[in-house]
């Protein structure tokens, strides 16, 4: 039987190893003392490496796109879940599928390598404990691990207080300060209504050419800075500075991959590249990496990877040449030719036809075709209403109506008489 190496624990980790070990002898590596990756909130611990989560973070994605195949959420749980409530779920799928006793805890990959002696190719895996060889491995460290804060001019010498939304933790900490948030994606948005729910005074910068619409009133919104002298911060287009107490810099993350050898033939910059199907390493299909695509419901986005590379490695899957591998895999990365290489992996609604396509070829579309669409069109929606009703869409509750095959929007929790 094979030996195939998972790292991390988290979203992927998990649901990798669930579809695996069904074949395979798996071992998982992970660099913390718990499952869950970005879902463990931990800010109130010392001397860890601190996770993304924060105090008040609830899901900008319905509940029935945070979930498996295989495991629903029991039907009393709202549509927008807590960070507590997805960890659960996530604890719970763990039990289910006896998954903690494949992982060794607390320990990080060093080295990921190639050993190419063999045929086919297998892996030498390295943590502080030794190396050890693999016939596969499945990469699932996510993207959410090394912040990303701009090189803005200046800022290097900036006397102010600046720090990423990594650190963010709860708004009590910014109590009688100014507050600048850079960045107005869902996380930068999210952390402004966070602050300003709770009293405290705050703003946003961001590139837009129109103002966002449906935040707090009386947030100030900025162009992007372009320029830090000594405690002050210049817009684009105003000649005037400006002095905040604190600046959270929502600005993303950058791939953390370095412990690939440069053998494994993966770019890891900004993105991971090559990747054929946004997961397979083309020159070595025996390697995935999940979960780096972005503006996704990673949950089943990832369960579809982890379907797929099972049957690549049961050789239930015929690939397409190496050079054919080779040439989607790198087109992949100029899909939008007018955006910065980090959002070539951006795919929006693309994501439901990329699971079909996989569903397709693992050979489950069929039984699973009519619920996609449903949760296509439910992302969808969530995304217009989130949009325009930053503060207020998580109010809303979804229930499936069996005669429509849709996701009905309910604004009253309570009016739910079958709650899914």
């Amino acid at each position: 039987m094979k030996d195939v190496c998972v790292i991390g624990a988290g979203v992927g980790g998990l649901v990798a190893a669930r579809y695996l070990r069904e074949k395979f002898c798996v071992t998982i590596y992970e660099a913390s003392p718990s499952i869950g990756g970005i879902w463990l909130y931990n800010k109130h611990e010392t001397g860890v490496k601190h996770t993304p989560m924060y105090k008040n973070l609830r899901t900008n994605l319905p509940k029935q796109l945070m979930t498996f195949r295989d495991l629903p959420y029991h039907k009393d749980i709202p549509t927008f879940l807590t960070h507590g409530q997805v960890m659960k779920y996530l604890e719970d799928y763990s039990e289910k599928f006896s998954i903690a006793d494949l992982i060794q805890f607390n320990t990080p990959v060093t080295s990921v390598k190639p050993e190419t002696s063999t045929d086919p190719v297998k892996w030498i895996v390295s943590t502080a404990n030794g190396s050890r060889l693999f016939d596969a491995v499945a990469i699932c460290t996510g993207r959410y691990d090394t912040p990303h804060i701009p090189p803005i001019k200046g800022l290097d010498t900036y006397t102010g207080k600046y720090e990423h939304s990594k650190d963010y933790s709860s708004p009590e900490l910014y109590e009688g300060q100014h507050v600048l948030i850079v960045g107005a994606h869902a996380s930068g948005t999210d952390l402004l209504i966070d602050l300003c729910e709770h009293g405290v005074k705050a703003d946003i910068s961001h590139r837009r050419p129109e103002p966002k619409v449906g935040l707090t009133p009386g947030v100030f919104q900025y162009t992007e800075p372009v320029l830090f002298e000594g405690d002050v911060v210049y817009f684009k287009g105003d000649a005037e500075g400006h002095r905040f107490d604190v600046i959270i810099f929502a600005t993303g993350y950058d791939t953390n991959l370095q412990y690939l050898d440069p053998d494994c033939l993966i770019e890891t910059d900004v993105i991971p590249r090559p990747l054929y199907k946004f997961a397979i390493n083309p020159k070595y299909p025996t390697m995935a990496i999940f979960n780096q695509c972005v503006f996704i419901a990673p949950f089943p986005f990832c369960e579809y990877q982890a379907l797929y590379f099972r049957q690549i490695l049961l050789g239930e899957i015929k690939l397409d040449s190496y050079e054919e591998r080779l040439e989607e895999a790198w087109n992949l990365v100029k899909r939008k030719p007018d955006l910065h290489l980090k959002y070539q992996y951006g795919l929006h609604l693309d994501q439901f036809e990329y699971n079909k396509d996989l569903a397709d070829m693992c050979g489950i579309l069929l039984e699973l075709e009519n619920d996609m669409e449903a949760l296509s069109r439910l992302y969808d929606s969530v995304g217009k209403d989130r949009g325009v009703n930053p503060s207020t869409y998580r109010n809303k509750e979804y229930k499936y109506e069996g005669e429509s095959g849709d996701y009905k929007m309910i604004e009253d929790w309570n009016l739910l008489e079958t709650r899914i």
